[in-house]
């Protein structure tokens, strides 16, 4: 089992890879993707895609309607719908899809303590680590039970943290090991290759 660490940045290659995928690969990936979410992790897919939903309709919309090139044949022409808004369109919605798909395939696989955990580790050298961590810890426990909280209580961190959250809070920190070495070297080498592509 790779520490979380390595599994973050494992996603992190993934989701910048997507980016150079021509919409010929870009949707099958996204199809299978987000088909093995829904096998794996049926829940949190369907909440993230549930939650994504006006994004989802938002780029849609702006890439099919907004985007200049060349018109579709009949009534989609007619709308203004163009080759090139669908194309785009397809791509921005796949990359989109299966980066959601992937995320809950991730959390699924470590939970909220190990994306929590990774994260700690790769925020290791700046001082704001153990505040950042704990307070995002904070916020994603109380989405996860749902608690109904006011947009007054969140700009009221004294008050909202004494009557809505527990008072200890743990965070295991797995062992990083000769593994997890070799397969962060590797995708940091996957990393450097794709940016210095771009």
């Amino acid at each position: 089992m790779f520490h979380p660490a390595s599994l973050l940045l494992a996603w992190l290659t993934f989701a910048l890879g997507l980016q150079w995928l021509s919409v010929l690969w870009l949707l099958p990936v996204a199809g299978f993707c987000v088909a093995l979410a829904f096998a794996l992790a049926p829940g949190r897919t369907r909440g993230l895609l549930r939650r994504s939903r006006w994004l989802l309709l938002s780029l849609a919309i702006l890439y099919l309607f907004a985007t200049p090139g060349e018109y579709l044949p009949g009534l989609a022409g007619t709308l203004g719908l163009t080759q090139e808004g669908l194309r785009q369109g397809a791509e921005q919605i796949g990359r989109l899809l299966a980066m959601l798909a992937s995320l809950a395939l991730l959390h699924r696989q470590l939970g909220t303590p190990g994306l929590l955990a990774g994260l700690h580790w790769w925020l290791g050298p700046f001082a704001w680590r153990d505040k950042t961590v704990v307070r995002l810890m904070l916020v994603l426990e109380t989405v996860e039970q749902q608690r109904n909280i006011r947009w007054r209580e969140w700009l009221a961190p004294a008050t909202f943290e004494e009557t809505m959250l527990p008072t200890r809070l743990t965070l295991t920190m797995p062992r990083f090991c000769a593994a997890d070495l070799g397969l962060a070297l590797v995708l940091a080498g996957i990393l450097l290759a794709l940016l210095s592509a771009a």
